[in-house]
């Protein structure tokens, strides 16, 4: 296992990085997305409100709230200029009365507590410097019987050509975060490229 090394900043700043970044996820968002509303339809998630973690330019979210006409999406995001995209996003995928979005913090959540129905995050775990902090965020803001699902690069020797997939944790090493936290009753499943993090109950 090659050497974790975190990346200096990951915080998009620059509109034409954005620009990039999105047309990139664009073309692979059906595939991301496919499996975290499996699973939501699969906990019985069919109304109240989701948080996107980590939500870059707000395609996790839109798929959400294609797939689920019930529910609202909130997509949380350090980046200005990243949320600037996301709302357009969701404005020409007509999801703008569903879907919003709001500047914050995931180690500091300016959300009051017990108000998600679902937690998700995608990719975006090995950008936190400290993840403890965002799995108690998890915690104090969902609903007492809500669920959690991220899912995240996978640190291997793909590293040696990727700086996320360098800064990425492995199995192990979140397994010790998520065992240091307040987060409970979780599960780590273990893919060769990325690994998940969900409720187990």
């Amino acid at each position: 296992m090659i050497k974790r090394i975190p990346l200096a900043h990951g915080v998009f700043e620059d509109v034409e990085d954005v620009k990039r970044y999105d047309k990139e996820a664009k073309r692979r968002i059906l595939g991301v997305s496919r499996g975290f509303v499996l699973t939501a339809r699969k906990w019985g998630i069919t109304t109240g409100t989701i948080l996107d973690v980590g939500t870059g330019t707000g395609l996790l979210a839109i798929e959400f709230a294609k797939a689920i006409p019930e529910v609202h999406v909130i997509g949380l995001d350090l980046s200005a200029v990243v949320l600037d995209v996301a709302r357009d996003n969701a404005q020409m995928s007509d999801m703008s009365l569903r879907v919003s979005f709001e500047r914050g913090d995931a180690e500091d959540m300016p959300f009051e507590d017990d108000v998600f129905d679902l937690v998700v995050s995608s990719n975006t775990l090995h950008l936190i410097r400290y993840p403890t902090r965002m799995f108690n965020e998890t915690r104090r803001v969902l609903k007492p019987e809500g669920k959690f699902f991220f899912s995240d690069f996978r640190r291997s020797w793909l590293g040696l050509f990727s700086q996320h997939i360098r800064a990425a944790y492995s199995p192990n090493e979140i397994r010790d975060l998520l065992g240091q936290s307040q987060l409970q009753n979780w599960a780590v499943r273990d893919y060769f490229f990325w690994l998940s993090i969900l409720s187990e109950k």
